[in-house]
């Protein structure tokens, strides 16, 4: 197999030609049902999208080339993290809607399919039995398309971790309760086949897998592949991060004999020398959520695997909105436990049990303040950290300007702007991309 690596220079002929260079569409038949399946599962109009993301243009250009080629019978596939944010619309609608997904849809004609509203296929992964879309396993063509990103969990998320959008939602959360999360990722990429991998490199994201404590940069970079695991091999490598030390990796390398070694793998365009960079993938919630803002005496540590995405996506906006309007204040010792990981210390003077995972593995600490969910909502999560930590006036004040934020943002006339999102004005960062 070949890995494309080609700059982007925002024409359609750098996509054409990163499909071109690897042979991407060359099982590629007219007739075939084709799914395309970026990484749109977590979008909110206030976060910027760089590096977060699959950027519409992308996935426009993807459809054009397909149409190019004969191909019609085309659908847009994401199963959302659901249940983030107290709005009824549904979660993966309002991401197509949030990155211009549901724009491309309707000026091609292109089917746009919820996974998460089902139909399903019981796969039992090694004793792990989870639902798995059943459009994922029967189209005649799976066109992969995630971004070049970390992740603070997995290191990087790129092709093989792109497919978890496939599951529904119980079986995401399922993924992180096994404790064997690398193994299942490996396990779902033998289940469902990448017939084309494009990596969207136009920007890339740093201590990922979001842009509340992750860092976007500009890199105008394609990466495309039909090999799944070349083309994660080398975009980890682009990254900075060692492959071998990615755990599903490894785990898949190891039942398929397949090395790592990256002068076996046939590049063509770009020199891979030429675009590697060294990104950071792990962070400290509390480093990189709490001290910017001055905030001391309350922490959140690194959660490991069994955190899923929705209560850290949660518990990160909510940790980031509350140190924001409560700059320099000393909470006196209070320390966060999420996942199934995290045990608190005897030392802990007040202990916050964050979501079902942790209150049910910790059921002896009968003190513990319990956030309840699957994953606690945002207002359900800035509700019980106010009441938990604030004084009454200051709650009251608290209430009374998030109330008048939300008004806002639903209204289109307000945002919730932190501090590290300044950088996304300046003009390499390019809103129409979306």
């Amino acid at each position: 197999m070949t890995v494309a690596l080609v700059k982007f220079n925002g024409s359609l002929d750098s996509l054409r030609d990163a499909i071109e260079l690897c042979d991407g569409f060359g099982k590629l038949r007219k007739n075939d049902r084709v799914l395309i399946k970026p990484n749109n599962c977590f979008r909110h109009k206030i976060m910027p999208p760089y590096g977060m993301v699959t950027t519409s243009w992308i996935i426009d250009g993807v459809v054009q080339l397909l149409f190019e080629f004969g191909c019609y019978d085309i659908s847009i596939g994401e199963g959302a993290i659901i249940g983030i944010f107290d709005e009824l619309e549904p979660y993966t609608k309002r991401g197509f809607k949030g990155t211009g997904i549901d724009r491309i849809a309707k000026k091609y004609g292109v089917k746009l399919i919820d996974f998460n509203k089902g139909a399903f296929h019981e796969l039992d992964l090694e004793g792990i039995k989870v639902q798995v879309s059943k459009v994922a396993l029967d189209t005649d063509f799976f066109i992969n398309i995630p971004v070049l990103k970390t992740h603070f969990q997995a290191k990087v998320s790129l092709g093989f971790k792109n497919l978890k959008g496939c599951l529904s939602q119980d079986s995401k959360r399922r993924f992180h309760i096994s404790k064997r999360l690398d193994t299942l990722i490996c396990l779902l990429n033998e289940a469902i086949k990448s017939d084309l991998v494009i990596i969207d490199g136009i920007y890339m994201l740093e201590k990922g897998p979001e842009t509340l404590v992750g860092v976007a940069h500009r890199k105008d970079l394609l990466i495309a592949s039909p090999d799944v695991f070349e083309c994660d091999v080398v975009g980890a490598t682009i990254l900075g991060i060692d492959p071998a030390q990615v755990d599903y990796l490894k785990e898949f390398a190891r039942r398929h004999d397949r090395s790592f070694d990256i002068s076996a793998i046939q590049i063509k365009g770009e020199a891979i020398e030429s675009v590697k960079e060294q990104l950071e993938w792990r962070f400290e919630p509390d480093q990189e959520l709490l001290t910017p803002a001055g905030v001391t005496g309350l922490s959140a540590p690194h959660p490991g695997q069994t955190l899923c995405s929705a209560c850290g996506a949660t518990l990160a906006l909510a940790l980031s909105i509350f140190a924001k309007d409560n700059p320099g204040t000393d909470f006196g010792g209070v320390a966060f436990y999420y996942g199934l990981g995290l045990e608190p210390q005897e030392d802990t003077p007040k202990v916050i049990l964050y979501g079902d995972c942790a209150i049910g593995s910790n059921k002896g600490l009968q003190n513990a303040i319990k956030i309840r969910g699957c994953p606690p909502t945002l207002t359900k999560t800035l509700l019980a950290l106010m009441k938990t930590l604030l004084s009454k006036p200051r709650m009251r004040r608290m209430l009374f300007v998030q109330a008048a934020r939300l008004i806002g943002i639903r209204l289109g006339v307000g945002s919730e702007i932190f501090p590290r999102w300044k950088r996304y004005r300046s003009k390499e960062f390019d809103r129409t991309h979306f």
